[in-house]
């Protein structure tokens, strides 16, 4: 790995227990502020460069191998919070979608499950994002949403 990949996962692994941490001890509802923009439960895309796109699928792959390797559960909201502050560091636009799934017939369980893209590439989340219905999605807060035609 680079040197500055290899700064990231020394920075990402005790981060995500932090992380980890305050996701089990402030409400979501607090704590979402931190994903950016609320924008309604509609999926989205954002359009980003190249070089954008390139650097956002190598923090996913670090992020991804961090979690990996922490000695507790770094699930899917964890690392999508790591990759949303090292986007937003970057730069870099992203859209951040959390959803869920009906239950199983007999089960009152909802599954949840959370991804963040740029551009067309799901870089932390991904496999799996379609079995769920958006029920909420998050943008940079620099963005401008406009719902006129």
């Amino acid at each position: 790995l680079p040197l500055r990949e290899k700064l990231w996962i020394l920075f990402l692994f005790p981060f995500s227990g932090i992380i980890r941490g305050v996701h089990h001890l402030i409400h979501f509802r607090n704590l979402s502020s931190v994903f950016g923009q609320h924008y309604q439960n509609r999926r989205l895309s954002c359009l980003a460069s190249d070089y954008q796109t390139l650097r956002s699928l190598r923090i996913g792959r670090i992020v991804e191998l961090t979690a990996r390797y922490t000695p507790w559960t770094s699930s899917c909201l964890v690392q999508v919070t790591m990759a949303r502050i090292l986007l937003g560091f970057y730069g870099i636009p992203y859209v951040l979608h959390i959803g869920a799934s009906k239950p199983q017939t007999g089960k009152n369980l909802f599954k949840a499950h959370a991804w963040i893209k740029v551009g067309p590439c799901v870089i932390v989340g991904g496999g799996g994002e379609q079995a769920f219905a958006v029920v909420g999605t998050w943008v940079p807060p620099t963005w401008v949403i406009s719902d006129e035609h």
